[in-house]
């Protein structure tokens, strides 16, 4: 029995998970013994059946559960009904610790989720009976190369200032930065990607700098920030726009950060 629990950031989940089934040898199982369960439409018995079943004519059966561990994290209701609500969902849960070790060798179960937090009950419950794997993306040091190693494996390679420019107007959004790397490669047809070519590709993401220099400022680091903002003034970008932008950033965080004190459900900020 191989049970994983793959959980963090939206870009590194998925490739890990294609990983750790290609490592687990299901990556070839039939169609018959491959099974995709998403978390709120998932039910114990029905999750428990599969991995309690032998595969038809293969050695593995393969179930991926996505967004399980998800319906028990808090949703910001206030603590008590919170606190009632995740003890609800583990309670549904519970037998599926206890099971765990007794299901078939054959059987490889991947849970896979975004973020957790560490008062997650069904985490809790998991930890001592599958393979954790909580996948932060990288910053700093570590981020400048992931990008150079991105780089290579798309065939190319970047200079360190190229390597800076691209994270600070990016972040560590690895989706944005990926889909970005992929363009300057194919543009500089496997040499080596200078910061110009940067500043030449990447300008449809400079708006998104105003919110990383906020970040920056939030976290900080005034360094990146004032670079974000000088390369913006560069471009042609006005000092009270500027402002006006940060401004108004500043302001809609300072009013999720009230409305989620308040208690105010997650879903119902996203349509604020």
């Amino acid at each position: 029995m191989s049970v994983h629990l793959v959980y963090g950031d939206s870009f590194l989940v998925p490739k890990r998970l294609s990983d750790l089934v290609t490592e687990s040898g299901a990556s070839d199982v039939l169609e018959a013994n491959r099974h995709r369960l998403i978390g709120p439409q998932t039910n114990p018995d029905e999750l428990l059946s599969m991995c309690n079943a032998l595969p038809f004519m293969d050695d593995y059966r393969l179930v991926l559960v996505e967004g399980l561990l998800g319906t028990a994290e808090p949703k910001g209701r206030g603590r008590r009904r919170a606190s009632s609500d995740d003890s609800a969902v583990a309670n549904q849960w519970k037998d599926l610790g206890e099971a765990i070790p007794h299901m078939p060798d054959s059987t490889v179960l991947v849970f896979t989720e975004g973020s957790l937090s560490a008062s997650n009950p069904m985490l809790r419950m998991l930890k001592p009976v599958s393979r954790v794997e909580e996948l932060s993306a990288p910053s700093g040091e570590a981020l400048a190369r992931w990008v150079k190693s991105t780089v290579e494996a798309k065939g190319a390679s970047i200079s360190p200032t190229a390597n800076r420019s691209i994270t600070d107007l990016v972040g560590s959004d690895l989706w944005t930065l990926d889909q970005e790397l992929e363009k300057l490669a194919l543009f500089c047809a496997g040499g080596e990607i200078q910061e110009s070519d940067v500043s030449e590709l990447v300008s449809q993401v400079r708006e998104a700098s105003i919110f990383t220099a906020v970040d920056a400022m939030i976290e900080g680091q005034p360094g990146i920030a004032l670079r974000l903002l000088h390369q913006l003034h560069q471009d042609g970008k006005e000092p009270l726009y500027i402002i006006s932008m940060v401004e108004r950033q500043l302001r809609l965080l300072a009013l999720a950060r009230d409305a989620m004190d308040r208690g105010v459900p997650q879903n119902e900020l996203k349509g604020r």
